[in-house]
């Protein structure tokens, strides 16, 4: 997806450079994707019994679907 201008690589960072286009500050940007990984990482066990995936599901959905490394590269929490 284009978010700002020819950059098509899925990595927040990206998200953060397109704020003003979607009338978001700079901090404002921040604070949702912060929340949004919190939410993720307080979640996943949960999420994970819920859906009664193995570990083995578990460990390979986590880091390739869910926290991709490439998707936070470049990217620091405020």
């Amino acid at each position: 997806m284009l978010l700002s201008g020819q950059e098509r690589r899925s990595q927040l960072i990206h998200c953060l450079t397109a704020a003003e286009r979607l009338s978001l500050s700079l901090a404002q940007a921040r604070e949702i994707i912060d929340q949004q990984l919190a939410t993720i990482r307080e979640q996943w066990e949960a999420v994970c019994d819920e859906a009664a995936l193995s570990t083995v599901d578990r460990n390979f959905l986590w880091g390739r679907l869910f926290l991709n490394p490439f998707a936070l590269e470049d990217y620091t929490a405020s």
